[in-house]
C-alpha cells in the first residue's frame, strides 16, 4: 500500500511540475501581448504590433497545451485521489468550477482576438485582448485558491468523512489565499516576461536585426527588461508578508524551511544549514535575531521550532535546501535585467557602446527564462513539500487521500509519458510556428 502511496505521490508531481509551465505561460503570455500590442499603438510602429501578432498565435498553441495537461491531472484526481475529492470536494469543488468559467472567458475571446488582426484596429483590437488577460488571470487564481485551502483549511466540520461548510467561500478567501494567490500570480508573469526577454534576445543573436526591426526588438526587449524589475519588486514585498504570515498559519512548514531546531526568541537566520534525519541543524552561517525580526518585525518574537512537533507529522526536511536554491536564483534573474537596463544609461551607452546587444549580453538574458521556470517549480515544490505528510493539513493524511487503485503501479507511468510527449509537441509546434514566419517584414497592415 505505501509504494502505491508513493509511486503516486511521484506521478502527480511529475504531472503538476510539467503543467505549471504550460499554466505559468498561459497565464503570463496574455498580459505580455497586450503590453506589446500598447507598445506598437503608443508608438504607431506597424513592426511592434506584428510581434504582438505573432506571440498571439503562439498563446493559442499554449492554451490548446494547458487545457491537455489540465484533463490529464483532472483524470488522476478522480481516478487516483479520489478520496481527497470525496472529503473537501464541498470546498474545493467551488474553486474549480470557478476555474472553467474564467477558462471559457479566455479561450473565446482569444479565438476573437487573434481572427481580428488586420480587421478590426487600433484600440478597439487591444481591448479585445484585455478579457483574454483577465480570463487567464481568473484560472490561475481559481486553482490556486483551492490549493491554498490545502495548505490551511483552517477549522473543518466533518461529517460522515466530508468536510460540510455552510459558507465554502469564506473558507475559500484566507489570508493565506490571498498570499498564495498573488505571490504566484506575480510569480508566473515575471516568469513569462523573462522567457519572452530570452526569445527576443535569441531572435536578435540569430538574426541581427538592422534599422527599424531592431529599433523595435530594442524597444521590446528594455519594456520587458523595466516591467521584470516591477514584478520582481513586487514578488519580494509579497513574498516577505507571505514568509511572515507562514510563520502563524503554518508553523510546522516554517520551521523546516527557515531551520528552526528548537522554539526561541532571537531567532538567529540561518544561511547554508541543513537538516539531519533525526531533525538536528547542521552548519549553516548564523545571523543573530535576524529570523525573528523577518517574522515579527522584532528580535523579541518568538519562533516555533521543529521541536513542537511530532517526528511523524514532520515535512519534508530538505526543502529548507530547495527553498535557499530559489532565493539564490532569484539574485540571477533579478541581477541580469537588472544590468541590462542600467546599461541603457545614456552614461553607460556613451562608456560601453552596444554591450548591451553583445553575445554574452544576450546570452545571459536568455538564460533569465529558464532560471525563472526553475524558481517557479522550487516555489511549488517548497508548498506542496512542506504540506507533507498531509493532503488537507492538518486533517486528511497523504495516504488516506490515495483511492487505494492499484493499477497505478502498472499503468501510472502512462500519465508521465504523456507529459512528456505533450511537452514535446507542444515545443516542436511553436518552434514551427516562429521558424516558418522567419523575419518580421512589415506588419503595415495591422495599424
Amino acid at each position: 500500500m505505501q509504494e502505491s502511496v508513493n509511486i503516486a505521490r511521484a506521478l502527480m508531481a511529475d504531472s503538476l511540475g510539467f503543467h505549471i509551465i504550460f499554466a505559468m505561460l498561459g497565464v503570463g503570455l496574455p498580459l505580455i501581448i497586450l503590453l506589446i500590442e500598447h507598445l506598437g499603438l503608443r508608438r504607431k510602429d506597424p513592426l511592434i504590433l506584428e510581434y504582438a501578432r505573432r506571440l498571439s498565435m503562439a498563446a493559442i498553441i499554449l492554451v490548446i497545451a494547458g487545457v491537455a495537461s489540465g484533463t490529464v491531472i483532472s483524470l488522476q484526481m478522480s481516478l487516483v485521489w479520489g478520496n481527497l475529492i470525496h472529503f473537501g470536494g464541498s470546498v474545493m469543488g467551488l474553486a474549480f468550477g470557478w476555474e472553467g468559467y474564467a477558462f471559457m472567458i479566455e479561450s473565446v475571446f482569444l479565438a476573437f482576438y487573434v481572427s481580428t488582426w488586420g480587421k478590426v484596429k487600433g484600440w478597439k483590437h487591444w481591448w479585445l485582448g484585455v478579457p483574454v488577460a483577465l480570463g487567464a488571470l481568473g484560472s490561475a487564481l481559481s486553482i490556486t485558491l483551492g490549493n491554498a485551502w490545502m495548505q490551511d483549511p483552517g477549522k473543518l466540520a466533518i461529517v460522515g468523512g466530508k468536510v460540510v461548510s455552510a459558507n465554502p467561500v469564506g473558507a475559500l478567501m484566507t489570508k493565506t489565499a490571498l498570499f498564495m494567490t498573488t505571490h504566484s500570480v506575480v510569480g508566473y508573469y515575471l516568469a513569462t516576461i523573462l522567457c519572452m526577454l530570452g526569445v527576443y534576445a535569441f531572435y536578435y543573436w540569430r538574426h541581427q536585426p538592422t534599422g527599424r526591426d531592431q529599433q523595435a526588438i530594442r524597444t521590446i526587449m528594455l519594456r520587458l527588461a523595466v516591467v521584470s524589475l516591477v514584478f520582481s519588486l513586487l514578488a519580494g514585498v509579497i513574498g516577505h508578508l507571505q514568509t511572515q504570515y507562514l510563520s502563524q498559519s503554518e508553523p510546522r512548514k516554517f520551521a523546516v524551511l527557515e531551520t528552526v531546531q528548537t522554539t526561541t526568541k532571537n531567532a538567529p537566520y540561518i544561511v547554508g544549514g541543513h537538516w539531519t534525519a533525526d531533525g538536528k541543524v547542521e552548519g549553516g552561517v548564523k545571523i543573530p535575531n535576524l529570523l525573528s525580526i523577518l517574522a515579527g518585525n522584532s528580535p523579541d518574537v518568538k519562533v516555533q521550532g521543529l521541536d513542537n512537533f511530532v517526528k511523524k507529522d514532520w515535512p519534508m526536511l530538505f526543502i529548507n535546501l530547495l527553498f535557499e536554491a530559489k532565493m539564490l536564483l532569484v539574485g540571477a534573474i533579478v541581477a541580469i535585467p537588472l544590468a541590462f537596463v542600467v546599461l541603457h544609461n545614456k552614461r553607460f551607452k556613451e562608456r560601453l557602446g552596444g554591450l548591451r546587444y553583445r553575445k554574452p549580453a544576450l546570452l545571459a538574458l536568455m538564460l533569465t527564462g529558464p532560471l525563472a521556470i526553475v524558481v517557479v517549480e522550487l516555489g511549488w515544490m517548497v508548498a506542496e513539500f512542506g504540506r507533507q505528510p498531509f493532503a488537507v493539513n492538518g486533517y486528511l493524511r497523504t495516504a488516506d487521500a490515495f483511492s487505494a487503485n492499484q493499477a497505478v503501479m502498472q499503468w501510472g507511468y502512462l500519465f508521465s509519458l504523456s507529459y512528456v510527449v505533450l511537452f514535446a509537441a507542444t515545443g516542436t509546434a511553436l518552434w514551427l510556428l516562429f521558424k516558418r514566419q522567419g523575419k518580421v517584414q512589415s506588419g503595415k497592415n495591422l495599424l
